[in-house]
């Protein structure tokens, strides 16, 4: 346990501090004033000030800020900061195309550093595994138990498992899982005549694993890869949205996982060594960036729209719009978050 709580902590340190750390090299480098670099959320637990910034270590490290005056507009500015800092040095008097590039920074920061944690993961590789990344409802998968994200095991690719399925259908299977890092085996029938696109047992499946590379060819494929990542986590949250909304049939929420879960999968990734933490560690940091650059209030992604916004009407968003929207869409996130750490619990549990 202390191991996974050390981990846990230094891999979210990690990630945060280089997420931060693109907002405030490139504001610094376009001249803007950067008032507070903080990691992880207030209170504050010390700080100290270095070249006009204050550095800040808070108590709840589930996150941090850079904090540059003018961000949120110039309504906000306090007497006290309108008299040390110049016009010049303020986020919102910085050209549309600077303050994007601050805006989307965190989020590069954040796909390198899931790109160079891949990296030694592609050089060693990684054994192939079948995965579950859907259960349809009522389907003998689901009344067996199997889960999002449970591991067949026996099996190293997908076709070979559906083939045995499809063989073995109308008869009483065993299948060996990993669930939650327990291996148990279980007692299905797979469906002769399954419905339309839901095949035999009921689930979809994705293929796990990574080939050895050379240490250039990693660095390629590595690269490849976490940009289809990136790619598919962004895809996967207007599908998410579009459930949420009714749009798309399927219950996307079974998907997402809160600090518990990462917490969960740390604690797996620690036992099976130095790989599997480097890989969650990877996947952790593209979820971010994605997530980060979704255009949704509060997040990287919604300061962009806001920007883009003020461009189209030819006059800043005033600050009271800003701090309305980013105050419900912080508080719609921690409502998410808050669901999603409850039901983990109850699935842990």
């Amino acid at each position: 346990m202390l191991l996974t709580i050390v981990v846990f902590i230094i891999m979210l340190a990690v990630l945060v501090v280089a997420h931060e750390f693109g907002h405030f090299f490139t504001a610094k480098k376009f001249g803007m004033y950067v008032e507070e670099f903080a990691v992880g959320f207030p209170p504050r637990v010390f700080s100290w000030i270095r070249k006009g910034t204050r550095i800040s270590i808070n108590a709840i490290p589930l996150g941090g800020y850079v904090k540059i005056p003018g961000e949120n507009g110039e309504e906000d500015l306090t007497e006290e900061e309108k008299s040390v800092i110049s016009q010049e040095q303020l986020f919102s008097r910085k050209s549309a195309w600077k303050r994007i590039v601050v805006l989307c920074a965190g989020v590069g920061m954040n796909i390198m550093v899931g790109w160079l944690l891949l990296v030694p993961v592609f050089m060693h590789g990684i054994n192939p595994e079948v995965v579950v990344i859907s259960v349809s409802k009522n389907s003998p998968a689901f009344n067996s138990g199997i889960e999002i994200g449970d591991v067949i095991k026996g099996f190293s690719t997908v076709e070979t498992f559906v083939q045995t399925m499809r063989d073995s259908a109308g008869k009483e299977t065993n299948i060996t899982i990993e669930h939650n890092g327990v291996v148990k085996t279980i007692s299905t029938i797979p469906r002769t005549n399954p419905p339309a696109g839901e095949g035999a047992l009921g689930v979809a499946l994705s293929e796990s694993g990574v080939p050895a590379f050379s240490f250039f060819d990693a660095l390629q494929q590595s690269a490849l890869f976490a940009i289809k990542i990136f790619s598919a986590i962004f895809v996967l949250l207007f599908k998410l949205l579009g459930a949420l909304f009714g749009f798309i049939p399927g219950d996307l929420l079974q998907s997402l996982t809160g600090p518990v879960g990462v917490f969960q999968a740390t604690a797996q990734a620690s036992a099976m060594g130095w790989v599997h933490i480097f890989y969650l560690a990877a996947m952790i940091s593209l979820n971010l960036a994605a997530v980060n650059i979704f255009p949704f209030p509060a997040l990287d992604g919604g300061r962009v729209l806001m920007v883009i916004i003020e461009k189209i009407k030819r006059s800043p968003v005033s600050s009271k719009a800003q701090s309305i929207t980013n105050t419900v869409g912080f508080l719609l996130l921690i409502c998410l978050l808050l669901f999603i750490s409850v039901r983990d619990v109850i699935r842990i549990w």
